[in-house]
């Protein structure tokens, strides 16, 4: 599947903005998700990659400014536990490596479209994304941070392993481990959470956007889709009658 959309034609890119709006409005009006994209997809005739752009990408206003409610902007996790959804971080930054599209959400996240994660294997990129978040560390010096890895992937204790020694070696206050379902293992009430996973961010007291911070600190990315500015019903309207609307 080809996963680029800046290669969408004109009537294509005009077609998601026209399906986005009908999607916020559904969500807004509390129609169960599915059944909100069901509905937006099959008007449209969406593809199943522009049907997971909106999925990943867009949420009410009422979830949306909840998570963006929690989201730590500053350097105040510095002085607080730091504990990292390792797969979810892991491959963000890799689809970034690899040029994946990559999308910020309304809900202040950045997101990957790949769904790499069930087929996740170790590759040179894995070893490009750490070092990038090591050298992020060494800059920005967490206080303790605590890698969590979904065991039942491959070679997920392998990959902790990797990290525990990285982490050593740079003198980085942390460990790693992989653990059955690294969400109900986050201590949400005392640590800041590193994730764009809805269910860690929906759990969470504060997160932060471990991946973004990361990937900015090196590049500036390319994103694909540029949610980030839907929140306000009237911002829908704003995307499709100005030039250079926040998705394209």
């Amino acid at each position: 599947m080809d996963n680029s959309l800046s290669i969408l034609p004109p009537n294509r890119k005009w077609l998601l903005f026209q399906a986005a709006s009908d999607f916020f409005f559904l969500l807004n009006k509390a129609y169960p998700r599915t059944t909100a994209l069901d509905l937006t997809g099959n008007r449209y005739g969406l593809n199943a990659l522009e049907r997971m752009l909106l999925s990943r990408g867009l949420f009410s206003r009422q979830e949306a400014l909840a998570r963006r409610g929690k989201r730590e902007m500053g350097q105040g996790w510095q002085g607080r536990l730091l504990v990292v959804d390792g797969h979810n971080v892991q491959i963000t930054i890799e689809s970034y490596i690899e040029g994946r599209p990559l999308l910020k959400a309304n809900d202040g996240a950045l997101r990957d479209l790949a769904a790499q994660s069930y087929r996740f294997r170790l590759t040179e990129s894995s070893n490009v994304a750490l070092d990038m978040l090591i050298r992020f560390f060494e800059r920005f010096v967490p206080h303790e941070v605590l890698f969590l890895f979904d065991q039942p992937m491959s070679r997920s204790g392998e990959l902790a392993a990797v990290y525990r020694d990285r982490l050593a070696r740079a003198g980085i206050s942390g460990t790693a481990r992989a653990t059955p379902v690294p969400e109900r293992e986050f201590p949400y009430g005392r640590c800041v959470a590193a994730s764009s996973d809805r269910a860690v961010l929906d759990s969470s007291t504060r997160w932060m956007d471990l991946a973004c911070r990361v990937i900015e600190y090196h590049a500036t990315p390319q994103i694909t889709a540029d949610f980030s500015g839907i929140i306000e019903a009237d911002s829908i309207a704003k995307s499709l009658f100005e030039d250079g609307g926040p998705f394209w």
